[in-house]
């Protein structure tokens, strides 16, 4: 199934960024990435992107 990465807009494969680590749950949700980097930013401040991708 395919995601959309928070941080840069990229679509990428679920399973893949979950085999490879780059997942974050945060408020009940979980989060894919494509890069470490990524996962990293969204993790210093995971309140912007979240309120980013559920519109508030």
């Amino acid at each position: 199934m395919a995601a959309t990465d928070v941080v840069c807009g990229m679509q990428i494969d679920e399973e893949q960024a979950e085999a490879s680590g780059l997942t974050s749950e945060y408020g009940g949700q979980t989060y894919y990435f494509c890069s470490p980097g990524c996962k990293q930013t969204f993790d210093q401040n995971p309140e912007a992107y979240a309120a980013e991708q559920s519109g508030i």
